[in-house]
Order: C-alpha cells, then sequence, then structure tokens
C-alpha cells in the first residue's frame, strides 16, 4: 500500500506539469488509435468514462460513438459501486462523485437509461498509471475494481492513457483487475 500510495504522488505530481494543450492534442491521437482497434469498430455498447481535464479527454468521444450509432454508456457511483447509464448528451449530466460528471440523479434509474455489465461489448477505463502487464493503479477508491470483476469474460477491459502513464510495475493486490489492453497516444499494447 505505500508503494500505491508513492507511485499515486508521483503520478499526480506529473500529471499536474502537462499543459493542457499536450493532453488534448495527444488525446486525439489515443482516440484515433482506439478507433483502429478491432473490438471499437465491431464492439456495438461501449462503456466510456466520462473524462476529468487531465485525463485522456473523452468528451469528444462520447459524441464520435453516438454518431457511429453505438450505444454509449457511461459509468456514475452509487455509494461504493459503479452503476451503468445510457448516454444521451452532456445537459444530462451534473459534477457528482470525485467532480466527476454523472447523470442528474432525477433520471439515472429511469429503466430504460439503465444498462447492466453483460450487454457491454467493450469497457474503456481511466487511470493514473498502468504496467504492461495490465497493472492499473486509480484514484484508490477501488470503485473500478469492483465494477470489472462484474464483467463476463468475453468484455475486453482497456485502459487509455498517455505514454507517460507507462510505469515499469504496478504494485497488484488480490482484489486488483488488470486490463486487457492500453492504448495510448503511440501504441495499442496487448496485456496477456
Amino acid at each position: 500500500m505505500a508503494r500505491k500510495k508513492e507511485l499515486r504522488r508521483q503520478l499526480r505530481a506529473l500529471q499536474s506539469s502537462v499543459p493542457q494543450e499536450w493532453i488534448q492534442a495527444a488525446s486525439r491521437l489515443v482516440v484515433s488509435q482506439l478507433k483502429s482497434f478491432p473490438p471499437y469498430r465491431v464492439g456495438n455498447t461501449i462503456m466510456c468514462f466520462v473524462s476529468l481535464p487531465r485525463e485522456v479527454h473523452t468528451h469528444d468521444l462520447l459524441r464520435e460513438m453516438q454518431r457511429e450509432a453505438k450505444n454509449v454508456v457511461i459509468p456514475w457511483c452509487d455509494g461504493a459501486e459503479l452503476r451503468l447509464f445510457r448516454f444521451r448528451n452532456f445537459v444530462e449530466l451534473v459534477p457528482g462523485t470525485l467532480g466527476i460528471l454523472e447523470p442528474a440523479e432525477w433520471f439515472r434509474t429511469a429503466s430504460d437509461r439503465v444498462a447492466t455489465p453483460e450487454e457491454l461489448d467493450l469497457v474503456l477505463v481511466p487511470g493514473l498509471g498502468f504496467d504492461r502487464r495490465g497493472g492499473r493503479l486509480g484514484r484508490g477508491k477501488g470503485y473500478y475494481d469492483r465494477f470489472l470483476k462484474q464483467l463476463p469474460a468475453r468484455v475486453p477491459k482497456v485502459a487509455l492513457a498517455f505514454e507517460w502513464q507507462l510505469v515499469d510495475e504496478i504494485p497488484m493486490l488480490a482484489h486488483d483487475v488488470r486490463m486487457d489492453w492500453i492504448i495510448t497516444e503511440k501504441n495499442i499494447y496487448p496485456c496477456h
């Protein structure tokens, strides 16, 4: 746990030093790599995180997926769990847990908007850092690890990240879930 805490500190410091213009440009390259990725191209229902300012930007990606007629699903925090919501537009979202945009409370459980892990064809995952064996360092609350364990084995878990987020080794605990792929601005890394 001490190693994870120190790694989080280092990666947050690095993250805060990267200019926003660089993040925007590199995000476009990450999305371009994603669009060439076969599981993305054939995927119908895709879960994607709604990015914070210093993560791979996904706001345009969410709109692009809709234009591509994909079923777009975003996560939201319900207590200690992630729930799934069918995304339609940003006006439905408000700042929620950890400042992340999530569906406004009054319609997040509407029957036509709730999605389940079994429906997903691909899951796009954020993180502070990753290693090439699929190790992931999140923010330390365990939301994604608990959620990813519910996924059917057929659903690829794909990290969207920048090259500077790749480290030699992420300390993994028994409850941590590894990624299947990492997509950066430079490459698509299999983690098998």
